[in-house]
């Protein structure tokens, strides 16, 4: 073996933390494939993260479907430098990059941002070609990326023909079933070729969660004891169908059109008991809630791509969809004494639409400049109505509402970029974007709030390759990034709690809010060789203005409120490394053993926020995965990840703190061919099924109260059979 892999080799043992997700080749443009099973043997391929000057990482759909995941959010948590949040019961974690918070991680869809209404729940890994990271901006993306981006580039049609159907029985170790199967159905024409994934799924649930809640005076005596029981359980049915057609219009010119639309049916049945060591009695002690939420949700896209003389091309598209959601919540309630004292009835109706295009202009300028010139328009709105009555049987005054909302965010972005290849070891990627975004928010309870915010984002990145393809590289991005609030955050609509308290209060929105501006800086240096080693480390700065967090108040009426509202700045860096290495790389008759890790460090301080823990909301501090896949031979293959996620306690605001538990998982999988062509998957996730821990503290001068969940986990086990049909 050469000395340099070696010693490449050996620092890939000892690097700092594991992680998880094999680094594959996007866009991958060959001279010759041999397809053998999963393994895809090609010459002159093009690797993105080796090759592109912006930045980016790749994941194949192979990557993405090795643990045999029904939902793309599963498939994604063992990507480099991406976690998912606890979520709240039967629904999916929120998606945040470098630890974060989900607010600050772009989501796109092939490249544009999804229309209004788009779920990442109805996406399967079926449907599904690649998945990219970008951890720095570029021009010709939204920059409303402040931690970096997510793209997810959904399948086309393939170059045969082909028919495949999978059925996955799965269950969880606490009794409940989450069976679902799929279709993918491909056709090749002369001039056109289409594509169909259906996939229909039923995912039942069961959490269960214990609490303590405790307070304390200004003194230090202890004043409130109470524990607290939650059972929720309930299932959540969907269908989905994602068409789409490529067309070949003549030599030069193609048009794209794809579909996605899924009705979705979700019920839930959660009952909280709740019991006072010390203090005073909550007003219902316990409850019984009832949640139904119907969603039918449609998207469209059209693109269509032409190339002109000289290298040049032009590219234009348009997209549209929603959805509309039915919302019908049912409460009852009992006091100490076993007495009515709640019955809440809501209902509501959300529609939410948007449109959008974007286009763009190619040229190759010589051989040393890649042009680019182009824009993205959208309209995005939200409307909801909600009809609310509360009786609370003598005990307080009974409220009802009939309220309307009305929001709407609209965006044009006009961007240039160019690609230098100064020689051939250095190359710049400069780039500008100015976005203009308008927010309106309207309401039978409010004025009308307006608001028009402008955002130049200059990016520059810069790629060195002093030893060539297989030898060091360093990158390094400068630019500046945005995050923009949702159109739920704009819309004062009151959600109100059972019980308010400080530790349980109610929430609004805020029609004032403003989008957070960052300027941020990244560093890197990658390695890789022909013997299948990577090794690849950064760092990263943010400097943020405006930090969208929650502040909490109590109204006149004596109900506390959370709010959003921007407060001061704030700064967060961090630290990334991954890679990777064929264990025959140290032992000349190892097995056929891949080993993937990567690990990443945050940090964050918030300015106007008092330290210690003054970081921003739902940053994960530190995360990392160490996975393994043997390929035991031609028809067995297996492997294993083991994730990490730390907890610790965030100070939102000088009185309000988040706290959260350290997270562990891990996941196997069993692959088995057949000689037609046919897998069996056998997976395993969460195995080691650890307690999930969170909770909330509130101090102020009249002391503090605390309030400690435990949500106990379980595992999950799939058996997936893959069936090619033709």
């Amino acid at each position: 073996m050469p000395p340099v892999p070696r010693r490449l080799a050996l620092a890939l043992l000892v690097a700092t933390a594991p992680a998880t997700a094999q680094t594959v080749e996007s866009r991958a443009s060959t001279t010759g494939t041999i397809d053998l099973d999963a393994v895809s043997v090609q010459a002159a391929r093009h690797d993105a993260r080796r090759d592109d000057t912006a930045s980016r990482i790749v994941f194949d759909q192979d990557a993405l479907r090795r643990h045999g995941d029904t939902t793309l959010t599963d498939a994604l948590k063992r990507l480099p430098g991406i976690t998912v949040g606890t979520p709240a019961p039967g629904r999916s974690g929120a998606i945040a990059l470098r630890g974060m918070g989900s607010g600050y991680t772009q989501i796109l869809v092939d490249g544009r941002q999804p229309p209004a209404g788009f779920d990442i729940e109805s996406l399967t890994p079926d449907m599904v070609e690649r998945v990219e990271i970008l951890r720095a901006p570029t021009a010709d993306q939204r920059g409303d990326a402040i931690a970096g981006t997510i793209n997810i580039v959904l399948a086309g049609g393939r170059s045969q023909d082909g028919d495949a159907l999978t059925l996955v029985l799965a269950g969880t170790s606490n009794g409940r079933q989450l069976p679902s199967a799929s279709w993918r159905h491909s056709r090749q024409h002369d001039n056109r070729s289409d594509a169909l994934v259906a996939t229909a799924s039923r995912r039942a649930f069961l959490v269960e969660e214990q609490a303590l809640e405790r307070g304390s005076t200004a003194d230090g005596v202890q004043n409130v004891l109470r524990t607290s029981r939650l059972r929720a359980e309930g299932s959540r049915q969907a269908l989905s169908l994602a068409p789409t057609l490529d067309l070949q219009l003549d030599d030069v010119t193609t048009l794209r059109l794809q579909g996605n639309a899924e009705i979705s049916r979700f019920r839930r049945s959660t009952d909280i008991a709740w019991g006072t060591l010390l203090g005073p009695m909550l007003q219902h002690a316990t409850y019984l809630q009832r949640t139904g939420i119907d969603v039918d949700q449609l998207q469209g896209n059209a693109r269509w791509i032409r190339e002109l003389e000289d290298g040049a091309g032009i590219e234009a598209g348009v997209h549209a969809g929603g959805n509309r959601e039915r919302y019908v919540f049912r409460e009852y309630g009992r006091d100490v004494d076993g007495q009515p004292s709640l019955e809440e009835r809501t209902d509501s109706a959300l529609r939410v639409h948007g449109v959008g295009s974007s286009g763009r202009y190619t040229r190759q300028a010589g051989t040393r400049h890649g042009l680019a010139l182009g824009w993205e328009a959208s309209l995005d709105r939200r409307r909801d109505a909600r009809l609310q009555a509360i009786h609370f049987f003598g005990q307080a005054p009974d409220s009802s509402s009939d309220l309307e909302f009305d929001a709407s965010v609209r965006r044009l972005a006009l961007y240039a970029q160019d690609e230098i290849a100064i020689g051939p070891t250095w190359s710049l990627y400069l780039g500008a974007r100015g976005e203009r975004l308008e927010t309106r928010s309207d309401g039978n309870g409010f004025s009308a709030i307006h608001h028009r915010h402008q955002v130049l984002s200059p990016v520059l990145q810069s790629l060195w390759k002093p030893g060539g393809d297989d030898g060091d590289r360093f990158r390094l991005a400068l630019g500046r990034s945005f995050k923009a609030p949702s159109l739920a955050s704009l819309i004062p609509r009151p959600y109100t709690t059972t019980n308010n308290r400080p530790t349980n209060p109610d929430e609004i929105g805020n029609p004032a809010l403003r989008p957070e501006l960052a300027t941020g800086v990244d560093l890197a240096w990658e390695r890789g060789s022909g013997e299948g080693l990577r090794l690849n480390a950064g760092g990263y700065l943010r400097r943020i203005e405006g930090v969208v967090r929650t502040a909490l108040h109590q109204g006149d009426d004596g109900r506390w409120w959370a709010t959003p509202v921007n407060g001061g700045d704030a700064t967060a860096w961090g630290l990334e490394v991954d890679g990777g290495l064929p264990l025959s790389v140290l032992f000349d008759d190892a097995p056929a053993i891949d080993l993937r890790f990567n690990a990443t460090r945050a940090w964050s301080r918030v300015d106007d926020v008092p330290g210690p823990d003054n970081h921003l909301p739902d940053q994960t501090a530190f995360s990392a995965t160490v996975a393994a896949d043997w390929r035991i031979d031609a028809r067995w293959s297996g492997g294993a990840s083991y994730s990490h996620r730390s907890g610790g306690t965030t100070r939102i605001t000088a009185a309000r703190f988040d706290l959260a538990s350290t997270a562990r998982e891990l996941d196997l999988y069993l692959l088995w061919r057949t000689g037609d062509r046919a897998r069996l998957r056998l997976s395993a996730s969460n195995l080691l099924a650890r307690d999930i821990g969170s909770g909330e503290r509130h101090v102020d001068a009249g002391g503090s109260l605390e309030l400690l969940r435990l949500r106990r986990a379980s595992a999950t086990f799939r058996a997936q059979l893959e069936i090619p049909l033709r």
